[in-house]
């Protein structure tokens, strides 16, 4: 029987989310912002468009593990985000 690292982690009680994806995409993170801000005497801005970071748990430590820097949140220009329309789901037709 073969299974997968996510469905190994399941079994044992583990999430394969915590164990696999967040510290694959904080260590990408970290790189990437290593690649813009290499010294003290360097400049540059990082944009995450990604509201996840602010409003889940697994945000907070991605963003504990980057080097210190400030962080803030700007207002969003109206326009450039689409607020999502509700739309109503087809009727099911019963037999």
């Amino acid at each position: 029987m073969v299974i997968t690292e996510g469905e190994w982690l399941k079994s044992l009680n583990r999430y394969p989310f915590e164990v696999q994806s967040l510290p694959s995409a904080s260590f990408n993170l970290i790189q990437q912002v290593g690649r813009l801000i290499r010294s003290h005497g360097c400049w540059g801005e990082v944009v995450i468009y990604d509201k996840r970071l602010l409003t889940k748990n697994y945000g907070k430590r991605l963003l504990d593990a980057l080097p210190v820097f400030p962080i803030e949140q700007p207002e969003v220009p109206e326009g450039i985000v689409k607020k999502k329309e509700k739309t109503k789901s087809p009727r099911r037709r019963r037999r």
